[in-house]
């Protein structure tokens, strides 16, 4: 099931920062463009905000923005 958020920062944190922050990195703004990431993997869903990416494709996505 997908989660929503009301919030994009909320989003962004939850669906982008934390999962490659989970791994050895300590500080993904740092290491990548997140805000790249989050225009390709996140979607406007019923006034909300979702990942609209396979795992996959998501770690495709944040390898493509490394700094």
């Amino acid at each position: 099931m997908t989660r929503k958020y009301s919030r994009v920062d909320e989003a962004i944190f939850r669906e982008i920062i934390e999962p490659i922050e989970h791994g050895d990195v300590e500080d993904a703004r740092a290491e990548f463009d997140i805000d790249a990431i989050a225009e390709k993997v996140l979607g406007d869903v019923d006034e909300g905000f979702a990942c609209k990416v396979t795992v996959d494709e998501f770690w495709k996505i944040v390898e493509e923005n490394a700094r």
